[in-house]
């Protein structure tokens, strides 16, 4: 039994984004703002043994537990067994039918694996030219620097990508004004301190073992820094020619 799931993060917070077989057929799923992206897998490994007696065996049931032995500590391991009933407390506590009533047993256990692969994309960085004081109605120039990132890694020994693409710009300044795109040229009409913010929007990808790529797996934004941009107005000299 095979499943991969997805969560997106919120620096804080998280909500399941979806499951996925391992072929990488996608369910849709909602997803929250931008934070670091995370692809999780699990697997599972059973087992069992089976026997009889000259009597009825007891009452038997399926329990779940965490690893470390308890129901309420969670544990990147969950533990599935037929366990007699009332031996032990288990994650949900619901009763399996009894085994058998002819005297014959049967025990399984299933191991469940859980791994999981996070990438944190790089927070875009905004600058301008020519820097320092312009005076008013100056042009100049806004950038924004970021680019795609590919981070590699490993779910149950199987190969994982994370991929996340800047695709549009969004910038905006304390005067109200709003631009597109990655480079822009401004000015002002007055002068003042000025703030301009750039706000990109991601793609996120992500590739496990074999699979194709699952594009567009959540969409958010990322800010840039804050650019502080000091106007001007310069004093001049009126010369009179008597």
């Amino acid at each position: 039994m095979h499943y991969l799931l997805v969560l997106l993060f919120v620096f804080g917070p998280f909500a399941y984004a979806a499951v996925f077989p391992p072929e990488g057929q996608a369910d849709t799923c909602d997803a929250s703002t931008a934070g670091q992206f995370t692809v999780c897998a699990e697997d599972s490994e059973a087992g069992g043994s089976g026997g009889s007696s000259g009597s009825s065996g007891p009452a038997m049931r399926e329990c779940r537990y965490f690893a470390n032995g308890t129901i309420d500590v969670p544990t990147m391991t969950i533990i599935s067994a037929w366990v007699e009933v009332g031996s032990r407390p288990c994650i949900g506590d619901e009763v399996a039918e009894p085994s058998s009533s002819s005297g014959s047993w049967q025990t399984q256990t299933v191991v469940e694996l859980r791994d999981k692969f996070t990438a944190l994309a790089t927070k875009p960085i905004a600058f301008w030219n020519p820097g320092g004081e312009i005076e008013f109605l100056d042009v100049f120039d806004l950038r924004v620097q970021a680019q795609t990132e590919v981070f590699s890694g490993n779910l149950l020994g199987k190969p994982a990508q994370i991929r996340f693409r800047p695709v549009s710009s969004r910038w905006e300044l304390s005067n109200g004004d709003v631009l597109y795109g990655f480079h822009n040229s401004h000015s002002f009409d007055n002068a003042g301190t000025y703030l301009a913010q750039a706000h990109l929007r991601y793609e996120v990808d992500y590739k496990y073992a074999s699979g194709n790529w699952v594009f567009e797996a959540a969409q958010w934004e990322l800010s840039s820094n804050k650019l502080t941009i000091p106007v001007i107005e310069r004093k001049r000299l009126t010369l009179l020619v008597g």
